[in-house]
């Protein structure tokens, strides 16, 4: 049985040194090194490198892929920017888990799970690279979303003995951060990466509909600016000079709320749910989703029977057309035509007159074995 692994590391706030990346090829032979990324994949043997500690000494973010459903996301984070205590309510068992290596934090996001249909790992790290300069803002989304996770796949909804302590059905969900029902594209890919149900994101953002809050007004920045000693100002415009910072813009922001507070409660506002009630919400969610679809198709069935009806003459006469040539395909849109025209005949109460109709048509095809086998598989059989 063939295997597929994929690794991709980026290397954010600073390029690889050629001593660095001739340290990396030693793993691997075949790996593609630049001075930003380390990428490879394998149908058979392993990587020799521990993603783990390379994370810990030249990347900021790591995509792992494999075919038989396990999938993993780190993001290394400086620390001065990211408070380990904003991610603790939301770890989660092996799911994710946060370690701090000097000065840096680093989390990761794990699952295990049947991948059904193979997916390639490429593609995977450009889309999810958006959420590291997020967790650096403040926002948590992709935090709840990975916790969301673990509560997804741990455990069975009908065990009443689960451990409270353990994500267990009766385990309070953490706090909903605001703006979990307006998720970017980033955080989205992150639902399927990790396997998480729209459904329960969906639910979960119910519990908290705040807007996100994390832009800062340019007005309100200006006048901090302002206020910062000149001193100050030249060190951070020499910063600027001297050399691209990818991080300025994030450490300025943090300094910019760590002296403005903001007066709000909406990390803790809502009810806190369990996660039994979170599974009912998604399950109601779910069915809602589906009565409005359901709603919407009979809607535009019902438009395409009215635009049918203007031309029944017309489509009779077309099936004629398509069941006169030798085509398949002919036959198998004309086969189509019919079954559209009895819906609209029992929609209208005229099956009677659709029956005497197809019953000409059968009539004179009769020797067409194929063409009656397509009509029978299709339902259309004489009653």
């Amino acid at each position: 049985m063939s295997t597929y692994q994929y690794y991709e590391f980026k290397a954010v706030d600073r390029p690889l040194t050629s001593a660095q990346q001739a340290a990396l090829r030693k793993l691997s032979s075949r790996a593609d090194i630049s001075t930003t990324r380390f990428v490879n994949f394998y149908n058979y043997g392993d990587f020799r490198g521990d993603p783990d500690r390379l994370m810990e000494r030249y990347f900021d973010v790591f995509v792992y892929v494999s075919n038989w459903g396990s999938r993993e996301l780190q993001f290394r984070l400086p620390r001065k920017l990211f408070d380990p205590a904003l991610a603790r309510p939301y770890l989660r068992e092996d799911v994710v888990s946060l370690r701090t290596k000097g000065e840096h934090v680093i989390l990761k996001f794990r699952v295990d799970q049947d991948a059904g249909d193979w997916e390639e790992g490429e593609g995977w790290l450009d889309e999810l690279l958006p959420l590291r300069e997020a967790l650096l803002v403040g926002d948590l989304r992709a935090l709840y979303i990975g916790w969301l996770a673990g509560s997804a796949w741990s455990g069975d909804e009908d065990d009443e003995d689960t451990d409270e302590e353990d994500g267990g059905d009766e385990a309070l969900a953490p706090p909903v951060p605001p703006g979990l029902g307006e998720r970017s594209n980033a955080l989205r890919a992150l639902a399927n990466f990790l396997f998480v149900p729209q459904n329960l994101i969906a639910a979960s953002a119910k519990a908290n509909p705040a807007p996100l809050s994390s832009s800062v007004s340019k007005q309100a920045l200006a006048q901090w600016l302002s206020t910062l000693p000149t001193s100050e100002k030249d060190s951070l415009l020499l910063r600027v000079i001297e050399g691209p910072e990818p991080l300025l813009g994030a450490e300025l922001l943090h300094r910019f709320r760590a002296a403005h507070p903001l007066e709000q409660d909406a990390q803790g506002r809502g009810a806190r749910r369990t996660v039994r009630e979170l599974r009912a919400k998604a399950s109601a969610h779910e069915v809602e989703r589906e009565q409005r679809e359901a709603r919407k198709a009979a809607r535009a069935r019902a438009r395409e029977l009215e635009a049918l009806a203007a031309r029944e003459s017309e489509v009779w006469r077309e099936v004629d057309a398509l069941f006169a040539t030798r085509s398949p395909n002919d036959h198998t849109q004309g086969v189509q035509l019919l079954v559209d025209l009895r819906e609209l005949a029992q929609h209208r109460g005229t099956l009677a007159d659709f029956q005497r109709k197809f019953a000409d048509i059968r009539e004179r095809n009769a020797r067409r074995q194929a063409l009656m086998r397509r009509m029978d598989e299709a339902g259309l059989g004489l009653s």
